[in-house]
């Protein structure tokens, strides 16, 4: 991943992060603090410098925690992306259900072992197009494989690469991956209590 700078770093479900901090050579204490989204609440750490005074933290954040965005997502842009190339294989995943019967599916059908695989082959390049129909954010996690984001709401790039996206309500992610890893693999929302709910899906290799 290319590094970008900043003093907020959103994160949604199953996501990491990897964050160099540079601290000034003077003694000090310094937290970093993390907020459940739309909280005050938060936790965190102190780092302290030499003989830094260390002071209490309120529990509360002055505001709450903003929603989570694509704000940063459409800022990183992969140190190794991958090569260019054409889809070999296109699946639109629409991300479906009814939130007042909570209802969770992909492609308005909920996943059961009677579920048809989608269809992949070793070598490929295939790219999933995933739509959000939803109120709820879903941060969709593929197994077995890393994927690059390579296009939000319409514009291309060569973005991060992962394992998890988030896919805000309304919006429409592309993730584009290489299918080198033959075998029998999930793809899903990683709010657990969806994945149970319904929005899961497989990828066979053909």
């Amino acid at each position: 991943m290319t590094p970008v700078t900043a003093r907020n770093f959103p994160i949604a479900v199953a996501q990491r992060l990897d964050i160099r901090l540079a601290i000034p050579r003077p003694g000090g204490a310094y937290p970093v603090l993390a907020a459940q989204e739309g909280e005050r609440k938060q936790t965190g750490i102190i780092l302290v410098a030499g003989n830094g005074p260390v002071s209490r933290i309120s529990e509360l954040a002055k505001a709450p925690s903003p929603a989570l965005s694509l704000d940063l997502e459409s800022r990183l842009r992969a140190s190794q992306p991958l090569t260019a190339r054409k889809a070999d294989r296109v699946h639109t995943v629409n991300l479906t259900g009814d939130m007042a019967k909570y209802i969770w599916s992909i492609n308005n059908v909920a996943w059961t072992p009677e579920v048809p695989p989608l269809p992949i082959a070793n070598g490929e390049r295939v790219e999933m197009v995933l739509v959000n129909q939803t109120g709820m954010p879903h941060p969709m996690h593929l197994h077995g494989h890393e994927f690059q984001v390579v296009e939000i709401d319409g514009k291309r790039f060569p973005g991060a690469v992962r394992d998890t996206v988030l896919v805000p309500p309304g919006r429409r992610v592309v993730i584009a991956f290489d299918a080198n890893n033959p075998g029998l693999w999930a793809f899903h929302c990683h709010l657990l209590y969806h994945l149970d709910a319904g929005m899961f899906t497989t990828f066979r290799y053909v």
